[in-house]
């Protein structure tokens, strides 16, 4: 069995969903160690919805930054010696681009042990 038999087919923007994905990608990317480590996961977790979650060892988000991640120019440490760079939008754009497919995006995190970002999107 491959991923295509157990993942239904989703009707959406093609582009904008790689978008997401590639902003989402793209962070875990930046804020994994050397020695760390991304996953991906796909599932179907009912008739209706595709998830997908993309997971990293990071250094996790703090409870109180979680919700003000998806704020537009948001960072969490906006100083001159941060170690990534970007603007703060990828967030704002992914719930943007998902909040117009009727979608959900989660995070859950913990300081030092990394971070999980859930998309989930409607099949139809």
């Amino acid at each position: 069995m491959n991923l295509t038999d157990m993942i239904p087919v989703i009707y959406t923007d093609p582009q904008k969903v790689q978008q997401i994905l590639y902003n989402l990608l793209s962070n875990a990317v930046k804020f994994t160690p050397e020695n760390g480590r991304i996953s991906i996961c796909a599932e179907s977790p009912n008739d209706s919805t595709v998830r997908i979650s993309i997971a990293d060892t990071g250094p996790g988000i703090s409870k109180e930054h979680q919700q003000k991640i998806f704020d537009k120019f948001h960072q969490i440490d906006g100083s001159i010696t941060r170690k990534g760079e970007g603007t703060g939008l990828g967030l704002a754009i992914a719930q943007q681009i998902i909040d117009g497919h009727d979608g959900k995006i989660e995070v859950k995190s913990k300081l030092m042990e990394g971070t999980k970002f859930t998309i989930s999107l409607p099949l139809a």
